[in-house]
């Protein structure tokens, strides 16, 4: 009976910290110098634990880009030296790729690669480029 206690404990103090949503601070530098907002950034783990982040928009698969059926597209220079292959594909599908930081409050900053679609949606640019990639006529 302690077991299973025990056992039940540990899996909702699990879930107690296992949340989707959090409200961040996020810090792009724009215009030579750092913006620092407030958004609600959103992680999804794929069915092979990969753990992407999006925005509260995008959660459920809500916003465009994550609907939006795929088919192939051509991007020139896709493997050149010029640019990440992962920006040029935010940019083929209509979005503006930042490279922004994020925080919990605390002072420590984790960086990464966002597909801004408006004002709201965006979609880590790895997961856009896990998502689209086989989609993109080679040479």
């Amino acid at each position: 009976m302690k077991k299973l206690f025990f056992t039940l404990f540990i899996l909702a103090s699990g879930n107690l910290y296992a949340k989707p949503c959090n409200e961040v601070q996020v810090r792009i530098v724009f215009e030579g110098r750092p913006a620092v907002t407030k958004e609600t950034l959103c992680s999804i783990k794929t069915p092979d634990n990969m753990l992407f982040y999006i925005s509260k928009s995008c959660e459920d698969k809500k916003c465009e880009i994550l609907k939006r059926k795929k088919s192939k597209f051509e991007i020139k220079d896709y493997t050149g030296n010029l640019g990440s292959p992962g920006f040029k594909i935010c940019d083929e599908l209509g979005g503006i790729p930042q490279i922004f930081e994020f925080s919990r409050g605390s002072d420590l900053w984790q960086s990464t690669e966002r597909c801004l679609f408006n004002k709201n949606d965006f979609v880590e640019i790895s997961l856009l480029t896990r998502e689209w990639k086989s989609f993109i006529k080679k040479d």
